[in-house]
């Protein structure tokens, strides 16, 4: 990896849907001391929003521009903007989904994802971007995960998020709950569980981790009575994992699982479903959850939060989880 300085890790970090909170987060997390030293970092987004949020807010920020990542080298300085995208900067007091907010918001998590596997960063963090806005602007990529997992060649990615005590991993992710069981094979449950494992040996220091898995109905199916997902699909693949030495246990309930997590039975739930898992990580920690992306080949984390278009622009928006996710970046680099 390029360095900017041998003593810190040059992190790169895209600006999200600019119509949202992403600029203002991001402002706010690296003008903290405590951040800036930590790392180097490359701020992949548009010059014109960066600059109109920094005046509006009244957020004072130094950074050096550069036309290309090679620039840095020769450069002092810790914070750089590497322009990307073409943006009306007036669009931002929309406040809400524009294609071409989805269109900039493509074009810098690209951009990111092609510097780090150049090797360029050591890795990146990613703004909110807005599912709506990159439709609008003519993409079918359901978030992040997705476009992380095409553009960088990987095969199964895994959606791990953290915060407070609990960290979850998922199954599916940004699919619709009608979806859910006949999208689920005893394969994927595998491979959620194997690359979560492997992601937490050797970024959590954690030499064997503990799972539990969650069923997929009420009561994890009650022997057969609310659905036989659970001996069709995710005891096989629990028995599997157990073959290759992964502590592992389930299907548990989801109504009880968490709380068993959150008092240290397990370092890991695995939930089935979107809302299954998120919706108690959100509750516990909302204002600190960390999205890890696990399976690429490069570490990447993002704040667990959308873009809350109805607070942006007012200076108010909480930079905690943008925080705690350059950290959790830095620390996983450096793994």
């Amino acid at each position: 990896m390029k360095k900017t300085k041998k003593s810190k890790l040059l992190i790169g970090v895209t600006m999200g849907d600019p119509c949202g909170i992403g600029p203002e987060i991001i402002l706010k997390a690296i003008k903290s001391p405590a951040i800036r030293k930590i790392a180097s970092y490359v701020i992949i987004g548009n010059k014109g929003v960066f600059d109109k949020t920094a005046r509006a807010l009244n957020i004072p920020m130094e950074y050096s521009t550069i036309s290309h990542i090679s620039d840095i080298g020769g450069l002092k300085t810790s914070v750089f903007l590497l322009p990307t995208g073409e943006f009306k900067s007036g669009l931002m007091k929309l406040k809400r989904a524009t294609a071409e907010g989805g269109e900039l918001s493509v074009q810098c998590v690209i951009r990111g994802i092609n510097l780090a596997m150049s090797g360029h960063i050591d890795a990146l963090v990613t703004a909110p971007i807005c599912k709506e806005a990159i439709h609008l602007a003519g993409y079918g990529y359901p978030g992040h995960t997705e476009m992380l997992r095409i553009f960088s060649g990987a095969g199964r990615v895994v959606m791990l998020m953290v915060g407070g005590k609990l960290r979850v991993a998922f199954v599916t992710t940004h699919i619709a709950l009608k979806d859910v069981p006949q999208s689920i094979t005893i394969e994927d449950v595998l491979e959620t569980i194997v690359i979560t494992d492997s992601g937490l040996r050797q970024y959590f220091g954690l030499k064997k981790p503990r799972f539990a898995v969650c069923g997929l109905n009420p009561h994890a199916g009650e022997e057969g009575i609310f659905g036989d997902e659970e001996r069709k699909v995710i005891i096989p693949a629990i028995e599997k994992a157990r073959e290759k030495g992964i502590m592992c246990d389930g299907p548990h309930s989801a109504d009880t699982v968490f709380y068993k997590a959150f008092k240290g039975t397990y370092d890991v739930v695995a939930a089935i479903y979107h809302d299954q898992g998120a919706i108690p990580l959100k509750l516990h920690a909302f204002e600190t959850g960390v999205n890890i992306t696990l399976g690429i080949p490069f570490v990447r984390t993002s704040p667990d939060h959308g873009t809350a278009y109805d607070i942006a622009g007012k200076g108010i928006a909480n930079p905690s989880s943008m925080i705690e996710a350059i950290k959790t970046v830095v620390r996983m680099a450096k793994a």
